[in-house]
C-alpha cells in the first residue's frame, strides 16, 4: 500500500480535508490556560490508592477460603490493575512526574504486576504517536498486502475481534492476551529484518528503537517481571488457585480493558498516511463517568493524540474546544456501540478509507461528514 494521494489537503477518494495535528495543537493551545500543560503530580494519589487495593486484595485472597469472595476481590484487583495500566501510560508520556528516573521506577512497579515491560512499551508507543495512521504505525491493523494467506494466519486472524471471527465472545475474551501477541510480534519485527521486506510495513521502523543498552534493559525488565511473578507464585500464593486469583485473573482483566480501548481507539478509523490527523485516524468515546475516573480519561483519545504530554485530567477541556471549533470532525461514539462495530467490520485495510473481509467485501471506515 502506497501513501494516499492528496488533492491539496484532501484525502483521496473523499471530500474530507486532512489537517495536521500540529494545526490543531497550534489553535487549541491559544485557548487553553497555561496550567493545563503542567504535570499532574496529584495523579500519584490515584496510583497509591490503586496499589493499595492490589495489596489489600492479595491479603484478602490469601486469608479466605470462600470462592465467591476470592473471585469478587480478584475482579476488583483487575479493575485496579487496569487503572494502574492507564496511569503507566500517562506516566511514560511525562504528564505526571518530571523526573525521568522516578517516572521509570514508578512505571516499573506497575510493569511487574501487569507484565508490561515499561521501556519496551514507551519506545513502541512513542513510535505509534509519531506515525499514527500511516502504514508503518506499529498499532495499526492489517493492510491488504498482509491479508492472511496460510492456514495458520487465517485461523489466527479469525480469533481477532472482527466480522470474520469464528466466535465473537471468544474473540472478545482473547483480547485479554492481546498484549503478549503484540509484544512477540513487535520483537519479531526487531530481530527479523526480513519482516519489513515481506509486506510487514508496520515493523519497518521498529529496528531503530532497540539499539545498544535498550535491548539489554528490556531483557532485564522481563527477567524482573518473571522473577516477581515466580515470587508471587512460590512465596506468596504457594498454590495455583491463589496465584490465579492474585495475579493471572487481574492481569487478564487489566489487559482486556486496555486492549478494548486500543481496539476502539483506532481499528475502526481510516489511515491518513504521512499527515497525522487525530480527528480522522483516532476515535474518542463516550464512556461511563466512573470508567473515565478510574481509567484516566483514556476514552478522550483524539484529544490525547493532539496533546500526548498533557495530563489526562485536562482532556475534557480539549474536547469542549474541539466541539466548538470542529463539531463536524470530532467523532465521539458510545464505547458499547464502538465494540459492536468492531464485530461488524473486518480488520484488514483494503485502502486508507475501507476495510475488507476475507471474502473481499468492503466496509467504510468511520469518517466525519465532509
Amino acid at each position: 500500500m502506497t501513501a494516499p494521494s492528496l488533492d491539496g489537503t484532501m484525502l483521496s477518494g473523499t471530500n474530507i480535508k486532512i489537517i495536521s495535528k500540529h494545526e490543531y495543537r497550534k489553535l487549541l493551545s491559544k485557548c487553553l490556560p497555561e496550567e493545563s500543560f503542567k504535570t499532574d503530580t496529584l495523579h500519584m494519589v490515584h496510583y497509591l490508592f490503586s496499589f493499595l487495593i492490589l495489596l489489600v486484595g492479595i491479603y484478602t485472597i490469601l486469608h479466605t477460603e470462600i470462592f465467591i469472595v476470592k473471585l469478587i476481590v480478584s475482579v476488583v484487583m483487575g479493575i485496579s490493575l487496569a487503572s494502574l495500566t492507564f496511569i503507566l501510560h500517562d506516566l511514560m508520556h511525562g504528564s505526571i512526574l518530571k523526573s525521568r528516573k522516578l517516572m521509570y521506577l514508578v512505571g516499573l512497579t506497575i510493569g511487574i504486576f501487569n507484565m508490561f515491560p515499561p521501556l519496551f512499551w514507551q519506545r513502541v508507543h512513542n513510535l505509534h504517536h509519531a506515525r499514527t495512521g500511516d502504514v508503518d504505525d506499529p498499532d495499526r491493523c492489517y493492510i491488504k498486502e498482509e491479508t492472511p494467506k496460510t492456514l495458520v494466519e487465517r485461523v489466527t486472524y479469525r480469533f481477532r475481534v472482527s466480522k470474520d471471527s469464528f466466535i465473537p465472545l471468544v474473540s472478545l475474551i482473547l483480547i485479554s492476551t492481546g498484549f503478549f501477541w503484540y509484544f512477540m510480534g513487535t520483537m519479531s519485527g526487531v530481530y527479523n529484518k526480513d519482516f519489513d521486506r515481506s509486506g510487514r510495513k508496520k515493523y519497518s521502523r521498529i529496528h531503530g528503537l532497540f539499539k545498544g543498552s535498550a535491548t539489554l534493559i528490556i531483557l532485564m525488565e522481563l527477567v524482573l517481571i518473571f522473577s516477581f511473578q515466580a515470587f508471587l507464585f512460590f512465596a506468596v500464593a504457594k498454590n495455583f488457585s491463589n496465584y490465579f486469583f492474585i495475579s493471572l485473573l487481574p492481569i487478564g482483566i487489566a489487559h482486556f480493558v486496555a486492549m478494548t480501548y486500543i481496539h476502539t481507539n483506532h481499528f475502526l478509523s481510516p489511515l491518513t498516511g504521512e499527515i497525522d490527523d487525530p480527528l480522522l485516524n483516532s476515535l474518542s468515546l463516550k464512556d461511563f463517568r466512573f470508567s473515565d475516573k478510574v481509567f484516566s480519561n483514556f476514552s478522550y483519545h483524539a484529544e490525547h493524540h493532539i496533546f500526548p504530554a498533557m495530563p489526562s485530567s485536562q482532556y475534557p477541556k480539549v474536547r469542549k474546544l474541539l466541539l466548538q471549533f470542529y463539531p463536524e470532525r470530532l467523532q465521539v461514539i458510545p464505547i458499547i456501540e464502538a465494540i459492536k462495530l468492531l464485530f461488524k467490520t473486518p480488520r484488514i485495510y483494503n485502502d486508507f478509507t475501507h476495510l475488507v473481509d476475507l471474502d473481499g467485501k468492503k466496509f467504510n471506515c468511520l469518517l466525519p461528514k465532509p
